[in-house]
């Protein structure tokens, strides 16, 4: 049984984390500010808190991440995938989402 990492709390400023696959990782209140996550696949993580601010989330896979009270403040999200109901998080999180073609924005359901 392959557990899940817990990386609550924890300092990850400016780690590159790109491609990695942090399926359902624990973030919550993690400070990955300035990080790279291009590519990154965060699909179910918990962001709740997190410091993503003017972190490159480009091509990431964030459908299903609870980004609540995330801070995403200058942060790069082209080409991320979210679901609609995550637009207006990720939009009260500090992310301009007036560009529809700059996030990736899916229905549940579609692959």
């Amino acid at each position: 049984m392959t557990s899940i990492p817990c990386l609550a709390k924890k300092d990850l400023s400016h780690v590159n984390l790109a491609t990695a696959d942090l399926t359902g990782v624990d973030l919550h209140e993690a400070t990955l500010r300035g990080a790279t996550l291009k590519e990154t696949n965060l699909e179910d993580a918990d962001l709740t808190e997190a410091d993503l601010s003017h972190a490159n989330l480009e091509d990431a896979d964030l459908r299903d991440a609870d980004l609540s009270g995330a801070n995403l403040r200058g942060a790069r999200l082209t080409g991320a995938k979210l679901y609609e109901d995550q637009r207006a998080v990720v939009a009260s999180a500090g992310v301009e989402l007036n560009d529809p073609s700059a996030v990736a924005t899916m229905r549940r359901g579609s692959p």
